[in-house]
């Protein structure tokens, strides 16, 4: 029976030096992990905004140089990889720009659906770069009356934030301005475009841009640190709101606010409170938000690092703390094998490691990860991140080791605070098959309830495991309803339902790692998963993962259970490739191009109950083994790859 009543934590902002607050980047809850410190919220230390400021230069800069630098504008231009994007530029020149819609921006609050309003103001934005790119790169001045109506129309729509997050309506009625992720980041693009074209705007335009900016962005978070009202925890919150509102904020400012001292005042904020960004991250560097939050997290994390190093000559360096380098290193220390990611948590299928911000820190940290040595930008899609890349940055100006290559991670990742493991062959040998082992708790950032979870990869693909998050968030998504959600919930997950009940949410379901035993040829991991499960009958579920590395390679996954009386159990088994059952004790699984067979040992038996599940994302099976009631009971499954002809 599923659980449909369940309460989930509400993020609260508390200023106490030992809470840390998370917050979900698509809502206004997630957990609350009591196990590390935040920067709490304190009034603005104005000494160190006089040093600050005493360190910015005399008039605001964003990324790059504006138009007036024509060689290298007029470099730019030549490069076909750049100059291509007037094309899509003059498509705008006599099209009707994107209206306003109240009805789209308020589907949230009438029906709980996201896309509409939140597509209703990309396709607004999506405008501004490739005009600003194409009139900075032409330099004819064609294109600027569009771009004074775009800036006209952005400035001045009813609210810079997302429906989602504009509690009870705030800032599209015009009562409270509040700023989130995408408020920060219209911020950012408008500062940034307003930078590049300086006096190619009227004086009266540019002069407005600035009123509006501290109306809906400015003021509010001055207010919050000044006040310590809550319209702005994402200061003291440590998921990837912080550095992307963050990122967003000060990059605005650096750009457009005349006065330096105002501008020291963020840069000041940004120093401070993005050590919790930090703070959000394992001290091995783990990331509980999966990998693709990581890149939408880090990414405006060093987006921020370089615009604050930059406007400051290098004085302020977030990269200082020692700790950014093991963050750097979660991606490659992530990966099963074959450029293969587990979907923990909201990830979307298929997701890769994040080639820019690997480069990036590649360069900056001395990583020694030579494929990402050297990598191509030629983005115009944003006007902060590719212009930061076409221009002349840390990591593009910075000296790599050439002769130092780390092309692997070895066998194995153990990510121990997170109870992570990533299983890989050893390399050379004949083992194709590599998998994730997850342990952990379900009060982790963008939590799904999969406490004793795995993943299996075979070549380059996954044959089974998590199956990531949705394609798309909904008000359900990040509210009481969440893990009505089998997605979400641990029934979509291969680990068990025990006694008909599924992983309850909340930091006391947490795998409590028993044993490791790491050899070259064999690993063994070992969990007591019964926490997470709310049975008064269970007595015990120890987990037992065993990766072999010789010849194919295989994985078993072992459990063994003990009630207090005859209960039912049931082992999941999550798969999108195609499956059939070959033998009473054997499961074929078959991929696009791989194969493996799962084998199944039990005492008395189990039948196969199959479920198409497909909730927001793509389609998928869940294969139940339903082994008969019983007091206690021990069943394994051995995956074996098949070598394909």
């Amino acid at each position: 029976m599923r659980r449909k009543n369940i309460t989930i934590r509400l993020a609260i902002l508390l200023a106490i030096a030992n809470v840390t607050v998370t917050v979900a980047s698509a809502g206004v809850l997630d957990s609350i992990d009591l196990t590390r410190k935040v920067v709490p919220l304190v009034p603005l230390d104005m000494d160190r905004v006089a040093e600050v400021s005493n360190m910015l230069p005399q008039t605001p800069k964003g990324f790059g140089d504006p138009y007036q630098n024509r060689s290298v504008w007029d470099k730019l231009d030549h490069n076909p990889k750049y100059s291509q994007v007037i094309k899509v530029a003059e498509g705008y020149l006599n099209k009707p720009f994107p209206a306003w819609s109240d009805e789209q921006y308020l589907l949230y609050f009438t029906k709980g659906t996201r896309p509409g309003g939140e597509k209703m103001m990309k396709d607004r934005l999506s405008w501004l770069a490739p005009l600003v790119w194409a009139e900075c790169l032409e330099n004819k001045g064609r294109f600027v009356p569009t771009i004074q109506m775009v800036l006209n129309e952005l400035i001045h729509q009813k609210s810079w934030s997302l429906p989602a997050h504009d509690k009870n309506k705030q800032n599209i009625e015009g009562r409270n301005y509040t700023v989130d992720l995408g408020a920060s980041g219209f911020a950012q693009n408008v500062a940034q475009a307003v930078y590049l074209l300086n006096d190619k705007l009227t004086p009266e335009l540019r002069a407005e841009v600035l009123s509006q900016m501290n109306k809906h962005v400015f003021t509010p978070v001055l207010r919050s640190v000044a006040t310590g009202n809550k319209d702005s925890y994402w200061l003291t919150v440590t998921s990837n709101w912080n550095s992307v509102c963050l990122a967003g904020v000060t990059g605005a400012a650096l750009a457009i606010i005349p006065d330096k001292q105002e501008r020291a005042k963020f840069v000041t904020i940004a120093e401070r409170y993005s050590k919790n960004s930090i703070a959000g991250f394992t001290d091995e560097g783990y990331c509980t938000e999966g990998l693709g939050y990581y890149d939408y997290g880090f990414s405006k994390y060093i987006l921020l690092r370089e615009s604050i190093l930059q406007a400051t000559n290098h004085a302020i360096d977030l990269f200082a703390d020692p700790k950014v380098k093991r963050i750097a290193l979660y991606a490659p220390n992530l990966e099963i094998m074959n450029g293969i990611y587990p979907t923990i948590a909201d990830c979307h299928v298929g997701i890769k490691a994040p080639a820019a911000i690997l480069w990036y820190c590649n360069r900056n940290l001395g990583l020694g990860l030579k494929k990402y040595n050297d990598l191509t930008f030629a983005g115009t899609a944003n006007l902060c991140d590719d212009v930061m890349h076409a221009f002349p940055n840390s990591a593009s100006e910075s000296k790599v080791d050439v002769n130092t290559s780390k092309s692997t991670s070895g066998p194995r990742s153990y990510f121990k605070e997170a109870g992570v493991l990533i299983e890989r062959p050893i390399t050379g040998s004949q083992a194709m098959m590599g998998a994730a082992l997850k342990g952990g708790n379900n009060n982790e950032i963008h939590n799904h309830n999969d406490v004793g979870s795995f993943s299996i990869t075979v070549g380059e693909e996954m044959l089974m495991g998590d199956p990531g998050g949705p394609s798309f968030y909904t008000a359900k998504t990040f509210g009481p309803e969440r893990y009505t959600y089998k997605l979400l919930a641990s029934y979509g997950h291969p680990v068990p339902l025990v006694a008909g009940q599924e992983q309850h949410e909340g930091a006391s379901a947490q795998a409590k790692i028993l044993n490791t035993k790491f050899t070259d040829k064999e690993d063994q991991f070992i969990m007591d998963i019964s926490s997470a499960y709310t049975v008064p009958a269970l007595n015990k579920l120890v987990r037992t993962f065993t990766y072999n590395r010789e010849k194919l390679g295989y994985l078993t996954v072992k459990d063994d259970f003990e009630f207090k009386t005859r209960q039912s159990f049931e082992l999941a088994l999550i798969t999108r490739a195609k499956w059939k059952q070959i033998a009473p004790d054997q499961i074929e699984f078959d991929g696009q191009k791989q194969k493996m067979i799962a084998t199944i040992k039990t005492k008395n038996g189990f039948i196969v109950k199959s479920e198409t599940i497909e909730e927001n994302a793509p389609a998928f099976t869940r294969l139940g083994l339903v082994l008969p009631a019983a007091e206690a009971g021990t069943v394994t499954v051995v995956f074996t790859p098949i070598k394909s002809n």
